[in-house]
């Protein structure tokens, strides 16, 4: 068997770090075992789809490096991939489960519907369809359609029949059918609702496993049924565990420490950094193994190791994970990721710096970086003239000894032939051996104000990367600065 999987969005938002979680163990179980992965847009909640979210699921997913076998952008032999070009496919199904009983016409108005649920709240029963149009007569449904009154199709559901779930993940879920009620598979504006669309299609495009978040689950034994009555193949399921916040509550999709995959890539993040986050999320590897490329996960995923308990998405392991291979960049191309992130701010580079100064400047800060954004922050003292000085760096400069180093080193910049990381090192040991200063005492002063902080990247390599003047600038600035 050629193992065939599928991942089916809804046009209905942003791509969820959730969603993208689904596809990529979908992507991965398909590599793994040689097999077709397939993306399929399932489109047919037409008041909730939402314009250009189909493009940007695309655009997301090829940031990241999924790439599907068969899809609405690269065709396949089950083609089309849109539900909403599917429907006649649909309408001959449907008419095959009414025309052996399956399946019947339902008349009941949305008030009737809601004081069915409401009655069996007030008595403690589980909501569910009354069948109320289930009896009746052919003749008064015909004149019920005859008068134009709108109806919905809903499935003939077998009375005390087990449902049992062979799931990868969570072992066997057994259902009963008393417990679910005839249900809807056509809405009376003709298109198919989820639970029926999605059994057709999945076994229309041989679909053989079905792989899907934890929230499925109970719709479960309502798709076995539609595979049943068409006598289709059942596909093996696997639900997998559910992500949690930091306080172990469902992750919601409006929580402010998970972005949009769209926001990450705006961000700058490495984007196989998130491909390798959430490949640990509710699986684990053997070993202690955390970083890994594309080709070593595709060889070791597989549903035997994915947990049945809830994934913590841990956001302080994202941006540790993110910094390990935003650091692992080569600096050429850390550097042009940094610039998109400049014109993105419309940032420009300071006047009369050299071609390859932006590199330089990035390669201070590349080790602490998390994505590119995070350049902005921590290298403005690069393309600002003026300097905000924080407290620890105000107190330095008050203690004694600290404005004469400061003194001595702008009286030799100003008289310097060279300017290099090499030259500003030889002027402090000149200070050093004229005053007798050395180590926090020596090099503090001179960064306190030169960049407001006690504390940054090398020191040397700092002054040499900042155009002259501005250097000469802020040391007679703070030099001038009252306490």
């Amino acid at each position: 068997m050629t193992v065939r999987v599928r991942f089916a969005p809804s046009p209905t938002g942003h791509l969820h770090i959730g969603s993208v979680r689904t596809a990529l163990f979908n992507f991965l179980y398909a590599r793994h075992h040689g097999g077709a992965f397939v993306l399929r847009i399932e489109d047919t909640d037409t008041n909730r789809n939402i314009e250009g979210a189909e493009l940007a699921f695309l655009d997301g997913f090829h940031w990241l490096g999924i790439q599907w076998d068969e899809g609405i952008d690269v065709g396949g032999p089950y083609a089309p991939y849109r539900c909403m070009e599917r429907l006649e496919l649909y309408r001959e199904h449907v008419q095959k489960l009414l025309d052996n009983g399956r399946a019947y016409p339902c008349f009941c108005t949305d008030e009737e519907l809601a004081a069915q649920r409401e009655a069996a709240e007030r008595e403690g029963r589980v909501p569910q369809y009354s069948g109320r149009c289930r009896a009746l007569s052919e003749e008064e449904r015909q004149a019920k359609m005859d008068a134009g009154i709108p109806y919905s199709i809903r499935f003939r559901v077998p009375e005390n029949q087990e449902i049992v779930v062979d799931d990868l993940i969570r072992g066997q879920v057994t259902f009963n059918s008393s417990d679910i009620g005839d249900y809807v598979i056509v809405k009376s504006n003709g298109i198919p609702t989820y639970n029926f669309q999605v059994a057709v299609d999945d076994a229309a495009m041989k679909i053989t496993h079905v792989i899907r978040a934890e929230e499925h689950l109970s719709n479960t034994p309502r798709q076995i049924l539609v595979f049943q009555a068409f006598g289709y193949e059942i596909p093996t399921f696997a639900h997998l565990p559910i992500v949690l916040d930091h306080n172990r509550k469902k992750l919601s999709k409006r929580d402010p420490s998970v972005l949009p995959i769209q926001t990450y890539e705006e961000l700058g993040y490495v984007p196989h950094a998130i491909i390798n986050f959430l490949a640990l999320l509710g699986w684990s590897p053997e070993g202690e193994q955390e970083l890994f490329d594309i080709d070593a996960l595709c060889s070791q995923f597989d549903l035997g190791r994915v947990s049945k308990a809830g994934a913590v998405f841990d956001v302080d392991k994202l941006n540790w994970m993110a910094n390990q291979y935003f650091k692992a960049l080569a600096p050429a191309e850390a550097t042009a990721m940094v610039r998109r992130q400049l014109e993105r701010v419309g940032q420009t580079l300071p006047d009369g710096v050299s071609g390859d100064w932006l590199e330089q400047v990035v390669s201070l800060y590349q080790e602490q970086m998390v994505c590119a954004a995070d350049f902005i922050e921590l290298s403005k003292g690069f393309f600002d003239k003026r300097v905000a000085y924080d407290e620890e760096a105000l107190e330095l400069l008050e203690q004694p000894g600290s404005k004469e180093v400061v003194a001595a080193y702008l009286a030799l910049a100003k008289a310097a032939d060279e300017w290099t990381a090499e030259a500003s090192r030889a002027r402090f040991k000149q200070i050093q051996k004229e005053q007798g200063v050395k180590g926090r005492a020596l090099f503090m002063p001179v960064r306190a104000a030169l960049t407001g902080q006690v504390h940054g990247p090398d020191l040397q390599k700092t002054i040499a990367l900042l155009p002259r003047s501005w250097v000469l600038e802020r040391l007679a600035s703070a030099l001038e600065r009252r306490s």
